[in-house]
């Protein structure tokens, strides 16, 4: 059943987004809307993308161009819409009545926009809301949601400025893309010459744009979410080694204590034993003194009354007894050992304070030096050093390093940057890795290109290296190897280098392995070698704590 409503509220329905009047030879595309056949065809002919024709509403593209039939339906209510419109059927803000021939409809226009009284124009009940723009109401039994962009239902009262000319006043319809400004319907034909669409087209186009630049705006989210991720993750990394880190350190604190408590302790228990001796052997020699004492006050109190008797027979009766044990007593003499020093301490515990001395001075010559650092100019290009030059990794394929006279062509070899002719200079090596290694020092002069001994680390009476093969440990010199016994697997090794002794002492875990001399007052270079498969690594260690000097005899 039509009604004079169906008709008044359809009006907007009958209208081409495009040209904004009612359809003229109205034509439906598959995405459901409607527009002149000849808006239409004039919009896909003013389009440069000529390749694809798309829907002016929706944006939805068609790959080849529709066949475009007449929508009968939309025409004939449009002829319809026009017979009632010159009837005067219409009245706005009254009454109306019509028929359709089938039964009377009263029809309520009473709509006081943003105001309180209104009613909904099919039941003229008290309406519950009001479609923007077009200005009509409805209850909430005849509420439908908007079919087309820019409708919206709001409250009755609610006040919707719609955006308008700022010339003219009028309602925004158009946009031109030249001036980049809003049009109405009146300001058109001043834009004759430019390019004007609806603003539904204009608002599709640049939400394209827009679309366009949101794929990369999500990569780039991504990537910085991703390097903050790499920062938190070096953070933790970060806090992660410095309580490792520390907790080592407390620990190298602790077994230093303990070493020094437990030599210290060995002192005392000798010292107690030791007095224990000597305050016997003194209770002893006072006990025979005493005695001593006692007797011969007893000589002198007997002497004392001799010299006072006055009988003559009885002082030469006595007299001769008395001078036999006087004159005994003159020879009288003590004849007990010398007791023991009380500080005689053996010579191992003699030596203990030049130990400390010894380690004292160490620690301040460590304190005052540095770790070595690797030289790249020196790497063989099997070899990759790390960023913080500290680290030598063995590779599969050549690293793009340039030619150098200091770079070894031949074996799998690096030296540091530091070279050492005087003083002395202590610094540790991580060789964790399984592989073949070779680690020490060698003289400055020593060869560089090559294939001979005289270019390899411990090949050569130019270099003192300590190596690892097949799970067992040698010195290396002169291409001489030495056997040694080390238990396990050590992590880490030390050198302790004395260039004025012409010492290079090899220490693990607080032990001596083994001592090279030589005549280290030419210039040295702690040197390393990686020859077990790739990804191996030996690194210098970063001196944060003292882990191999021996600190007990």
């Amino acid at each position: 059943m039509a009604s004079s409503s169906y008709f008044e509220d359809s009006s907007n329905e009958l209208t081409c987004a495009i040209c904004l009047q009612l359809f003229e030879e109205p034509v439906t595309l598959c995405c459901g809307h409607s527009f002149c056949s000849s808006c239409l065809e004039n919009y896909w002919e003013s389009r440069e993308e000529s390749t694809a024709c798309l829907c002016p509403n929706c944006r939805e593209v068609f790959p080849q161009k529709p066949k475009l039939q007449k929508n009968v339906i939309l025409a004939r209510l449009v002829e319809q819409m026009k017979l009632r419109e010159g009837e005067g059927s219409h009245s706005v803000g009254g009454q109306a009545e019509g028929k359709d021939g089938e039964g009377d409809v009263t029809v309520n226009r009473m709509v006081n926009v943003g105001g309180h009284e209104s009613h909904c124009e099919v039941c003229n009940e008290e309406a519950a809301m009001r479609c923007v723009p077009y200005e009509t109401v409805c209850c909430e039994r005849h509420m439908k949601p908007p079919k087309h962009k820019g409708h919206n239902l709001v409250e009755p009262e609610m006040k919707v400025e719609d955006p308008g000319c700022t010339e003219h006043g009028n309602s925004i319809h158009f946009y031109c893309k030249d001036d980049e400004s809003l049009v109405s319907l009146l300001c058109k034909a001043e834009h004759q010459d430019h390019e004007v669409v609806p603003v539904e087209v204009a608002v599709a186009e640049f939400k394209g744009i827009l679309a366009a630049k949101y794929p990369p705006l999500v990569e780039s989210i991504k990537q910085v979410g991703s390097q903050i991720q790499q920062v938190h993750q070096e953070v933790r990394d970060t806090q992660v080694s410095g309580r490792e880190k520390e907790e080592r350190l407390e620990g190298e604190r602790r077994e230093m204590y303990r070493a020094v408590d437990e030599k210290v302790n060995h002192m005392k228990r000798w010292l107690s034993e030791r007095q224990s001796v000597k305050l016997s052997h003194l209770e002893h020699q006072r006990a025979n003194l005493q005695q001593e004492m006692d007797s011969l006050c007893e000589e002198e109190s007997t002497l004392k009354a001799s010299l006072k008797e006055l009988e003559a027979v009885s002082f030469l009766e006595g007299y001769k007894d008395l001078l036999c044990r006087l004159e005994s007593r003159s020879h009288f003499s003590t004849t007990e050992p010398a007791p023991p020093r009380l500080l005689d301490f053996p010579v191992e515990e003699q030596n203990v304070d030049s130990l400390i001395q010894i380690n004292d001075n160490l620690l301040k010559e460590i304190q005052n030096g540095r770790t070595p650092s690797l030289d790249p100019n020196s790497a063989h290009r099997r070899i990759k050093i790390s960023r913080d030059l500290r680290m030598a990794t063995r590779t599969e394929t050549d690293n793009p390093y340039p030619d150098h006279p200091d770079r070894f062509d031949r074996y799998p070899q690096v030296l540091s940057s530091e070279s050492f002719s005087s003083g002395r200079h202590y610094w540790e090596v991580d060789v964790r890795s399984r592989g073949r290694w070779l680690i020490g020092i060698c003289l400055n002069s020593m060869g560089r290109k090559g294939r001979g001994k005289e270019c390899m680390l411990g090949g050569n009476p130019e270099s003192w290296c300590l190596q690892k093969c097949e799970n067992k440990y040698y010195t290396v010199h002169n291409n001489r190897g030495t056997l040694l016994s080390v238990p396990g697997d050590p992590e880490r090794f030390g050198f302790l280098l004395d260039c004025e002794e012409g010492e290079l002492t090899c220490l693990e875990d607080s032990r001596v392995l083994h001592v090279f001399r030589g005549n280290f007052m030419d210039p040295v270079k702690p040197a390393i070698g990686v020859y077990g498969d790739d990804g191996d690594s030996v690194r210098f260690c970063h001196l944060f704590m003292i882990s191999f000097i021996p600190f007990c005899s």
